[in-house]
C-alpha cells in the first residue's frame, strides 16, 4: 500500500505532467507563428513604404497571379524550397551563440559553402535586379523571394 507521502508525489508528477503537455499545446503556434498570414502582413506592410519609383518597378516584377499584390507572393519562397531543395539554406542564418553577426563566418550552408545564407541570398539576388533589371532570367521569382528572405532570420 503506498505511503501518504507517495500519493502526493505521484499527484504533483501527474499535474507536472498536465502543465507540461498544456503548455506545449499553447507553445506550438508560436514557434510556427510567422507561417503564410506572417508574410502576407509583413510583405503588405513593406508594399505601402516603397518609394513611388520602387513601388512601379515590384510591379513590373510581380507575376500576374499576384495582382499588383506583393503580400499574394511573399511565402512563395517557402512554399518551394521542398521541391528545389538546394534552396533551403538560403532561409536562414546561424550565428553562434554570441550576439554579433559576420557574414564570411556566419553565411554557409550545411557543406560550408560560403555565401549560402539568407544574407547571401539577398545579396545575390539584389545584384542580379539592379544589373539585368526585368531581363534577368526567372527576374518575378527573384523579387518575390527578395520580399519574404528578411522574414527568415533564425537558427534551423
Amino acid at each position: 500500500m503506498p505511503l501518504k507521502s507517495d500519493k502526493g508525489i505521484m499527484d504533483s508528477s501527474r499535474t507536472q505532467t498536465l502543465v507540461s503537455l498544456v503548455s506545449l499545446v499553447f507553445l506550438l503556434p508560436v514557434a510556427h507563428g510567422w507561417g503564410v498570414d506572417g508574410h502576407l502582413t509583413v510583405c503588405k506592410i513593406a508594399q505601402t513604404r516603397l518609394t513611388d519609383a520602387a513601388a512601379e518597378a515590384v510591379k513590373q516584377l510581380l507575376p500576374e497571379y499576384a495582382d499588383n499584390d506583393l503580400g499574394s507572393a511573399c511565402s512563395w519562397a517557402d512554399q518551394v524550397r521542398f521541391r528545389y531543395h538546394w534552396s533551403a539554406a538560403l532561409h536562414y542564418i546561424n550565428t553562434p551563440d554570441v550576439c554579433n553577426y559576420q557574414y564570411d563566418r556566419d553565411c554557409e550552408d550545411d557543406t560550408g559553402e560560403k555565401g549560402r545564407c539568407v544574407a547571401g541570398a539577398i545579396n545575390n539576388y539584389t545584384n542580379q535586379l539592379l544589373t539585368y533589371g526585368k531581363s534577368t532570367p526567372q527576374a518575378e521569382c527573384k523579387v518575390i523571394s527578395l520580399s519574404q528572405y528578411p522574414i527568415n532570420q533564425s537558427f534551423v
